[in-house]
C-alpha cells in the first residue's frame, strides 16, 4: 500500500511538472516597443509579423478623456487587444476599435496571431490619439 501511495504521488508529480511547463510554453514571447508621434502628429503607424508563440506589445501614453483609434489591418488570424493602465481590457482579440480614454497613463496594445495559425502573418497597426 504505501509503495502503491509513493508511485502515486510520483505520477501526480510528474504530470503536473508537465502541465506547468505547457502552460509556460503557450505563453510565448512578446516583444514590447513604445509608440512616440512625431511632433505635430495624432497618428503613427507601426508594421510587424507575428506567428504563433510570439505577440508585438505596444505602448503608448495617453491622458483620460482623449480620444483613440485604434486600427488593424491584416490577412488571417491577426487581432489585438488593448489594456488600459489599470489593467482593464478595453478590447479584445478585435481589428478596430475606437473610444474616449478612462485614465492617463501607459496604454498597452497586444498584437497577437490566432493560437491554431502555423504560419507568420504580417500586419500594419494605426493608432490615432485627439
Amino acid at each position: 500500500m504505501r509503495r502503491l501511495c509513493q508511485c502515486t504521488l510520483i505520477s501526480c508529480s510528474v504530470i503536473l511538472v508537465l502541465f506547468a511547463g505547457a502552460a509556460i510554453a503557450q505563453k510565448g514571447t512578446s516583444i514590447v516597443t513604445r509608440i512616440r508621434f512625431a511632433r505635430g502628429r495624432t497618428t503613427a503607424v507601426e508594421s510587424g509579423t507575428v506567428h504563433r508563440g510570439m505577440s508585438h506589445d505596444y505602448l503608448l501614453r495617453a491622458s483620460r478623456g482623449q480620444s483613440m483609434t485604434v486600427h488593424l489591418a491584416a490577412r488571417g488570424g491577426v487581432a489585438f487587444n488593448l489594456i488600459s493602465p489599470a489593467g482593464d481590457s478595453l478590447a479584445d482579440y478585435s481589428k478596430d476599435w475606437t473610444g474616449e480614454l478612462p485614465q492617463s497613463g501607459d496604454y498597452r496594445i497586444n498584437v497577437l496571431p490566432d493560437t491554431t495559425t502555423e504560419r507568420s502573418i504580417s500586419y500594419t497597426l494605426e493608432v490615432t490619439v485627439r
